[in-house]
């Protein structure tokens, strides 16, 4: 499959999981008036979906490189190969802790160590290749981007700790530096794997940044994914997996839309520490409220 099919399939998988998370989020549809709502609904989000994809074609456009990775179309296959090693280990991993039901409690950890762990291993081996600078941002270029995407995270940030915080208990000030500790050490982690790597060899195999950036950002929800409807599959509970398929919908749309947000940063700037840094404080406000 090309990955112009390949992107075209997954903006179609995207609109009809928007459309279910509506519907389902909804109730059924009864009435000639429900009926009219719902088309109405439907024409909506195709409008938005329609809308995002204009602003991201915008966001991709331009030619500068700022990393290049050799043989890319063979570097993408050993990357995929790599993070479903450790993806497959992960849920091997959880899976045996929720037989002692320590999953909760170990799973930022194991989480941690497991995505730290498999790319240090693969870059050590040099079955996959750190990418090699070619270009740097001017500092103008460095400033405005990094303005815009910090503004945008710490907004969002924002909004969801203040929202969370009136219905959890935030974490003691004790923790704090246990949480960003294990906040940053994750969220770079996450962006070696796919900006730094995958993202850098996309942009080569598919010679579109666009598609480079959307696949990305489908990839890195689609990681996430297992890693939550874990717990009901290991315990075949499923009207649990039922319930959390339908409140993961809306989850795994917004992570998404992160991640093209952060490939968009990336792709902008080439730059480890920004991408690095937006992911943090796009992830503190929830890690403060429901910790790591």
């Amino acid at each position: 499959m090309s990955y112009r099919l390949l992107s075209l399939s997954a903006g179609i998988a995207l609109l009809a999981i928007t459309i279910w998370a509506v519907v389902s989020g909804s109730g059924s549809v009864r009435s000639g008036e429900d009926v009219l709502a719902f088309g109405l609904l439907c024409l909506a989000i195709a409008g938005l979906g329609g809308f995002i994809f204009l602003v991201l074609r915008w966001a991709t456009s331009g030619s500068a490189i700022y990393w290049r990775t050799g043989d890319a179309p063979r570097e993408v296959a050993r990357i995929f190969a790599m993070i479903i090693c450790a993806l497959v280990v992960h849920m091997a991993v959880g899976a045996y802790f929720d037989r002692q039901g320590r999953l909760g409690e170990t799973a930022a950890a194991v989480s941690l160590v497991i995505w730290t762990l498999f790319p240090a291993i693969f870059l050590g081996a040099r079955i996959v290749r750190w990418p090699s600078r070619v270009l740097r941002p001017s500092a103008f270029r460095l400033l405005i981007v990094g303005a815009i995407a910090l503004g945008i995270a710490a907004a969002l940030t924002s909004l969801g700790f203040f929202s969370a915080a009136s219905e959890s208990q935030i974490q003691p000030v004790s923790k704090w530096p246990l949480v960003l500790g294990s906040v940053v050490l994750g969220a770079a982690a996450e962006e070696v794997v796919w900006r730094v790597l995958l993202l850098t060899a996309l942009l080569q195999a598919t010679l579109s940044r666009f598609q480079a950036v959307f696949l990305s950002g489908v990839g890195f929800a689609m990681m996430h994914a297992p890693l939550v409807l874990m717990q009901p599959v290991l315990r075949a509970d499923w009207p649990m997996l039922h319930f959390a398929v339908n409140a993961y919908a809306p989850e795994f749309l917004m992570t998404t839309a992160v991640g093209c947000f952060l490939g968009v940063v990336w792709l902008r700037t080439g730059s480890i520490t920004l991408v690095v840094l937006t992911h943090v404080v796009l992830n503190l406000g929830h890690a403060l409220v429901f910790g790591v």
